[in-house]
Order: structure tokens, then sequence, then C-alpha cells
């Protein structure tokens, strides 16, 4: 039963501090001597480089307990920052730019052809204008003409009265002579 306590412990203590990691970069640029505990005296297991992600899983003093890749180990915490490192950021920036860099591409494809079909929607626009000062124009003609009709018809009107009246005036004259007859 205490064995059993005993892994159940250890294993809690392993997988506890694992959890809790926290995300720290290596600063500057040289490497860093990660040492098998906490303390100069002790042996070096590993260089790492300048900009190398690890995990903080504890502190003690000026030291920092990390994980790296399946290992762990102890450095000075001062060479360790919560900042993403310059070249990372650089690197993340310049994937960005390229990413924007086709997006922009993309877009002043759809920007050309989106300024010809404007240039041809201008062009339907200045023939419809045209089409509609024409019909406009013919549509005004039709308006005029049924007075002008009735102008005509008005005169024509008169005409005929004029000359039934004439007609009658002189089918009354006849029984009189004048001397001015035609």
């Amino acid at each position: 039963m205490k064995r059993v306590f005993f892994f159940i412990l250890m294993a809690w203590i392993l997988f506890s501090s694992a959890s809790r990691a926290e995300t720290m970069y290596v600063i500057d640029s040289f490497k860093v001597m990660v040492r098998r505990e906490a303390g100069e005296k002790f042996k070096i297991i590993a260089q790492i480089p300048s900009n190398k992600r690890v995990n903080l899983v504890a502190t003690e003093g000026d030291w920092a307990k990390i994980t790296f890749g399946n290992r762990t180990g102890w450095v000075l915490k001062r060479y360790l920052t919560e900042e993403v490192p310059k070249p990372i950021q650089i690197a993340e920036l310049k994937k960005q730019v390229k990413g924007q860099t086709g997006k922009i591409e993309a877009l002043n494809k759809d920007n050309i052809s989106l300024k010809q079909k404007n240039a041809e929607l201008a062009e339907d626009l200045a023939v419809e204008a045209k089409n509609a000062k024409d019909v406009s124009l013919e549509n005004q003609k039709l308006k005029e003409n049924p007075y002008r009709i009735i102008l005509l018809l008005s005169g024509c009107g008169i005409f005929l009265v004029g000359c039934m009246v004439t007609l009658i005036i002189q089918r009354t004259g006849r029984g009189k002579k004048n001397k001015l007859s035609f």
C-alpha cells in the first residue's frame, strides 16, 4: 500500500510541475549552460543556444529548472525571459508579410478586373443615357403630334366651312346678277 501511494505521489509531483510549465526563452546571443542541479558546481549536461524555447518548471534562488525537448536541467534565471526574442518575432512577421503579399497581389488583380468592369459599365451608362435622351426627344415629338393634327384638322375645318359659305353665297347670289361674279 505504501508503495502504491509512493508511486502515485511521485507521478503527481512529476506531472504537476510539467502542467504548470511556463514558456520562456534563452536571451542574448550565446549558449547557456544547462546543469544537472541548481548551482555552478554541478555538471553541465547541455548547452542551449539563444532564442531557444524552453519551459520553466520551477525556480530556486537565482536558478530556474527548465525542460527542453525531453530533457530537464537548471540554468541561471537571468538568462531567461518571457518576451519572445526579436529574431523569432522577425521570422513570424516575415511569414505574415508573405501571407499579406499574396493577399495584396490577389486584391490588385481584383482591383484591375473591377476597374475594367467599371469602365465597361461607364460606357454602357453613356450609351443608355444617349438612348434615354433620344427616347425623351421622340416622346416630346409624339406629344406635339396630336396638337399638329388638331391644328391641321382645325385648318381643314375652317377651309371647308369657308368653301361651304362661299358656295352658299354663290347659290343665293345667282338669283341676283352681280357685276362682280366670277
